[in-house]
């Protein structure tokens, strides 16, 4: 008996555990795929995102830790990929592909202490094979951790009884019986021939989403006399494979109509509840002509099926995959890893946005939704650090001064017309007449985005790194499409005006450590 009492427990940065390929929730379809598309998986087809969303809202559960596995120097996750994803997510959102749930989880953020999860406590086994045996009991026995379908229970079976283990060595390891481990192994093969067959887009999906297709109504047809007749195979005793008794064709065709049913319900529970209701059904098929049944069913096709097997080529070995490189999208403004976070719901929904658009097909308005995230962004800081009230008293003394230069040149005018015309005139009025202002009200006024900058690039408290105000005051100099007020213009309202994809994704590149900086001010 293993002493799972001694196997030590450590806490682990989440971001340092590896999601393993071999996990069951993982198709055979998926073994190939890397950690972020396992996680993009794992939320489409194993609930993470909620599971994510449980653990902001009722707290991250202590009682059942992650199982590890040290390999190659690295932490591989054997058991609890769904509880190390969830926590994945939540501490870099951005692994979310849908932007509506990454925004959700972002609000939910606001609230929630990612000190819980950062580092977790795991259960660090000796070897793969140890821990198998305690990742059964919890997904077969009474532990509150999800429980696997019976495809993902069937697939672990399987894999282990391929590898060399034995009916009898995994039933004295696992909490199921061998006549269970026997059924799982039948069952999994007649998957793994339902799975392979050329069937509708629909159908197909659905035969592939093993959460959902019921193998337990397959398994009903094939354990009925008829259904195995008319399913047109037996199982070996030694492997439990599928001996095919029927034509290629003939086999298919008829396996594809049981997947067929499964799938739009023309086999379910209740018509295939009894023996009454199993041979009805099956006798039906017979009815409808569709299929021979003059055939008389032989196991020489299953060896025709063997040898046309070993007349196929075998395929060259695969080459091994080229490491991905975090480079920036030709097709978007911004990397896809690129995060920035104010706390400021609006700003930060416009990121989303922005950082979802295609700049190749859609240039001006990544243009026009840039202009407005950075104006907003500009806006929100001055606000935070106090330089808003100061910009906008330097605001209005510029707009006095200019003011009084109008009012001047109007009196100096009025005098060339008639010497004494100013002594019956209240200057006051001659304000108000020719639109000048007196009382400006400073809550109402908003500064332009090009003034904002300039205030922060020339200010010596707002931004203190030499570098970031260095690269400001270049993009100023610049006077690009996005600050000029003029150009901002003509792009939104004359059509002769575009805005330039690769200039865009420059200004991103030279001004985001700018906008890193006012977002980390912001949430201080």
């Amino acid at each position: 008996m293993i002493n799972y009492s001694i196997w030590p427990r450590k806490k682990i940065s989440v971001t340092t555990l590896r999601l393993d390929l071999n996990n069951p929730r993982l198709s055979d379809t998926t073994k190939r795929l890397t950690q972020s598309e396992i996680i993009d998986y794992l939320i489409e087809n194993e609930k993470v995102y909620e599971l994510a969303i449980g653990i902001v809202t009722q707290g991250y559960f202590l009682n059942e830790q992650p199982i590890i596995v040290k390999e190659n120097g690295k932490y591989h996750v054997l058991e609890g990929n769904r509880r190390v994803s969830a926590s994945k997510i939540l501490i870099n959102p951005d692994l979310i592909k849908s932007s509506v749930r990454r925004s959700n989880i972002k609000k939910l953020l606001k609230t929630f202490d990612l000190s819980i999860i950062e580092k977790l406590e795991c259960i660090v086994a000796p070897n793969r094979e140890d821990a198998d045996v305690m990742i059964v009991n919890r997904h077969t026995g009474g532990s509150a951790v999800e429980k696997w379908d019976k495809t993902k229970q069937d697939r672990f079976l399987y894999n282990r009884f391929i590898a060399g283990e034995t009916v009898e060595e995994m039933s004295s390891k696992f909490p199921i019986t061998k006549s269970e481990i026997k059924n799982s192994l039948r069952r999994y093969n007649v998957y793994k021939e339902l799975s392979k067959l050329d069937l509708d887009d629909a159908v197909k999906k659905a035969v592939l989403d093993e959460t959902t297709f019921s193998m337990t109504n397959v398994e009903r047809a094939y354990q009925f006399k008829d259904g195995l007749i008319f399913m047109g195979f037996e199982f070996d005793e030694d492997d439990y494979s599928l001996i095919k008794k029927l034509p290629k064709e003939e086999f298919e065709k008829r396996m594809t109509k049981i997947a067929n049913d499964v799938v739009n319900g023309g086999i379910n529970s209740r018509k295939l509840n009894d023996d009454e209701g199993k041979r009805k059904y099956f006798t039906d098929l017979w009815d409808t002509g569709e299929f021979d049944s003059s055939i008389t069913p032989d196991v020489k096709y299953n060896e025709d099926t063997e040898s046309e097997k070993a007349k196929q080529p075998t395929p060259p070995p695969e080459e091994p995959k080229k490491p991905i490189r975090n480079k920036t999208s030709t097709k978007k403004l911004m990397p896809t890893s690129t995060f920035i976070d104010t706390g400021v719901a609006r700003i930060d929904e416009i990121f989303y946005e922005l950082k979802s658009l295609n700049i190749k097909s859609n240039p001006n308005a990544v243009a026009v939704l840039f202009r407005s995230y950075l104006d907003m962004l500009s806006y929100q800081f001055l606000k935070k650090t106090g330089g808003l009230e100061t910009l906008k008293l330097e605001n209005i003394t510029k707009l006095n001064i200019e003011n009084d230069k109008k009012f001047n040149k109007v009196k100096t005018n009025l005098v060339k017309l008639k010497a004494n015309i100013l002594e019956d005139i209240d200057e006051g009025e001659l304000k108000k007449s020719v639109g000048i202002n007196e009382s400006i009200d400073r809550s109402s006024l908003v500064p332009s985005l090009k003034y904002m900058l300039s205030h922060i690039a020339s200010s010596t408290t707002l931004v203190t790194d030499d570098k970031l105000k260095q690269a400001l005051q270049g993009y100023i100099r610049n006077d690009t499409k996005l600050l000029g007020h003029i150009d901002f213009n003509l792009l939104v309202h004359n059509e002769y005006y575009t805005a330039d994809a690769e200039e865009l994704k420059k200004v991103w590149t030279q001004i985001f450590p700018l906008l890193d900086y006012f977002a980390t001010q912001l949430k201080q």
